[in-house]
């Protein structure tokens, strides 16, 4: 090799230090992610072997916070029938605060249920829901800085698109055409693309996230419609839940919607292998490849006057009717 395509070769990225077991989580599409240049910036972990995703806590109250929050829910699930145990089945699963040593430095994470496992080709959003982001501690500062990110969705649908991946078909076939072995691509967007977005950018976002702007194929289209019906069954669940608790407000939560692309052209599998072995039939359920739940609570106050959550309840009425006229149209 010539010297001066020696000099051509970037160098490779310098990867985190971390225990062996664990890596970074490549389906993560919001939040604080790993840098370079800077060892304190942590982001998402995940363990493979255990299903698990790590997140990190973070600045002291906001971790200490959504520790408290996970650790009511668990509480409350050993109590019996109440609000904060039925609010368990819309959270992922959390598996308690674990001590690592990434990058020389030991930080405490959050073992979470990994929303993705099992999904071969895995599509993730993002939707920070609500008008108003900021707590009740906020400081001015804090409120106006909030106030001036994504204004065109947030004041419109109460809803922003801190990011997603989403899979795609390479290439549109003719209806009638044999469906062949296909490699999609795969797209990515972080939160300067939701930035953008005015409230018909966000629809069309919307509409490609779940195929539907692209299900050439006679099959993919019946996935796509079985995937928004279930996305809608389990807003619907959580919508259901928001209009009769009067315990919490949540500021700068997000729902995190997960499917798994390679389901869409067959999503309903009879006699389909899975690692050498038949698949069961609850893997039928489309509960099992599309997961919708709530995820960020560093910002969960008690209800205010035992008032419902108005905010979060907008942003969520939003996207359902976002959802609802994908399905219709």
């Amino acid at each position: 090799m010539a010297k001066n395509e020696l000099k051509e070769l970037s160098p490779p990225r310098k990867q985190p230090a971390m225990p062996e077991g664990f890596r970074q989580l490549k389906t993560q599409v919001a939040g604080h992610t790993f840098e370079e240049s800077n060892a304190d910036a942590v982001g998402l972990l995940q363990d493979p072997t255990a299903g698990c995703v790590l997140k990190p806590m973070g600045k002291p109250e906001c971790g200490e916070r959504e520790l408290r929050f996970y650790e009511s829910l668990a509480a409350a699930g050993a109590s019996g029938d109440n609000d904060l145990a039925l609010l368990r089945g819309h959270v992922p699963r959390f598996y308690g605060p674990l001590k690592l040593v990434v990058n020389r430095r030991e930080r405490t994470f959050l073992r979470l249920e990994d929303l993705t496992r099992g999904m071969c080709q895995p599509c993730v959003m993002d939707v920070k829901m609500g008008k108003r982001t900021w707590d009740p501690e906020s400081s001015p500062n804090k409120r106006k800085l909030e106030e001036a990110k994504y204004v065109m969705c947030k004041q419109k649908l109460g809803l922003c698109l801190p990011g997603f991946q989403v899979y795609l078909p390479k290439d549109a076939k003719e209806d009638g055409e044999e469906e062949e072995e296909e490699h999609p691509t795969i797209l990515r967007h972080g939160k300067d693309y939701g930035k953008s977005l005015n409230v018909e950018g966000f629809k069309q976002t919307m509409a490609l996230f779940f195929n539907a702007s692209t299900s050439d194929s006679k099959t993919r289209r019946v996935g796509t419609e079985l995937l928004l019906k279930e996305v809608l069954r389990q807003l619907q669940a959580i919508l259901s839940w928001f209009q009769r608790q009067r315990l919490l407000h949540f500021y700068a939560s997000s729902l995190l919607i997960c499917y798994d692309y390679s389901r869409l052209a067959n999503p309903n599998p009879q006699k389909s292998l899975l690692n050498g072995h038949h698949r069961l039939e609850k893997d039928d359920d489309p509960s099992n490849w599309v997961r919708v739940r709530m995820i960020d609570f560093a910002h969960v106050y008690p209800a205010d006057q035992a008032l419902p959550d108005e905010n979060y309840l907008f942003g969520l009425r939003s996207l359902i009717e976002v959802v609802q006229s994908i399905l219709h149209r």
